[in-house]
C-alpha cells in the first residue's frame, strides 16, 4: 500500500495545527559526536534507562523531498540502517497512517520488529514539517514471527526545515527501547552514530530520488 505525494502537497499548502516541540530545554542536551556537519546530542529520558538521541544537520536538497522520501515508506529497506522490511499497513486520515518495520539485530541478537503510527504536521505560515513516529500495537493481521522481539517502545520525531533554495535543516530525535536482553549500556553506545547514519543515508536517498526524477524529466523531453 503506498499513499499518493498528493497527500504531501496538500499538507503543505494547508494550515495545520501547531504541534508543540520536545519538552526538554536545549541545554538538557549533551553533545556526543560530530562529523560532516551532523552532530548528536544526547540526554536522560525520565524513567528509563536508555538514553534519548538527537541528531541535526543542514543537508542538500528540499524539504519537500526530504518528508516525501520519509513517507515512501516502502523504500526505507533501500537507507534506514539496518532496515530489512518496511510499509504502509493501515491509512487514518491525510496525515496519520500506521507502518509495520523490521530492523536487522547485530549477532546474536534477534531481529526487532514494530507498528507505529505516522503523524505528520505543519506549522502554519512557516516552511517547516514535523513526522512524529510512535509505536502502537502490533495489528492481528502482522506476521507473528518467533524469531523477533517485538520493540516495547519507540518514539521518534523528524523535523525538516526548508533553509535555502536548496539545503534543509534537518532533525532527527528518537528514544528506543529495543527489548529482550541486550544491556543497556550496548545500546547508548551504539546509538552514538546510528542517528548519523540515518541522516546521511536519507540526504543520499534524496539525492538518488532527484537524480531518478530528472532522469524521467530529460527522457520524456526528448521522447517528445
Amino acid at each position: 500500500m503506498k499513499y499518493s505525494i498528493l497527500s504531501l502537497l496538500v499538507f503543505l499548502l494547508v494550515t495545520l495545527p501547531t504541534y508543540s516541540p520536545l519538552t526538554a530545554e536545549e541545554e538538557e542536551w549533551q553533545h556526543i559526536y560530530e562529523s560532516d556537519g551532523i552532530n548528536i546530542c544526547k540526554r536522560v529520558a525520565e524513567g528509563s534507562k536508555f538514553f534519548e538521541f538527537k541528531a541535526v544537520g543542514n543537508l542538500r536538497g528540499m524539504m519537500s523531498e526530504y518528508v516525501s522520501a520519509i513517507l515512501d515508506t516502502n523504500e526505507h529497506s533501500d537507507w534506514a540502517p539496518r532496515c530489512l522490511e518496511a510499509r504502509n499497513v493501515e491509512k487514518v486520515n491525510d496525515q496519520e497512517f500506521v507502518i509495520y518495520a523490521v530492523y536487522a539485530g547485530v549477532w546474536p541478537t534477534a531481529d526487532r520488529d514494530y507498528s507505529a503510527r505516522v503523524s505528520i504536521t505543519a506549522e502554519p505560515g512557516i516552511p517547516t514539517v514535523r513526522v512524529d513516529i510512535e509505536r502502537v500495537e502490533l495489528s492481528d493481521t502482522l506476521p507473528v514471527s518467533a524469531d523477533r522481539v517485538h520493540i516495547p517502545h519507540m518514539k521518534s520525531c523528524w523535523i525538516f526545515e526548508q533553509i535555502s533554495q536548496n539545503c534543509t535543516r534537518v532533525e532527527l530525535c528518537a528514544h528506543v527501547d529495543p527489548g529482550g536482553w541486550i544491556p543497556a549500556w550496548l545500546v547508548n553506545w551504539g546509538y552514538r552514530t546510528i542517528p548519523f547514519q540515518f541522516l546521511k543515508n536519507l540526504e543520499a536517498q534524496v539525492d538518488k530520488r532527484s537524480n531518478r526524477t530528472s532522469t524521467l524529466a530529460r527522457s520524456s523531453t526528448i521522447a517528445h
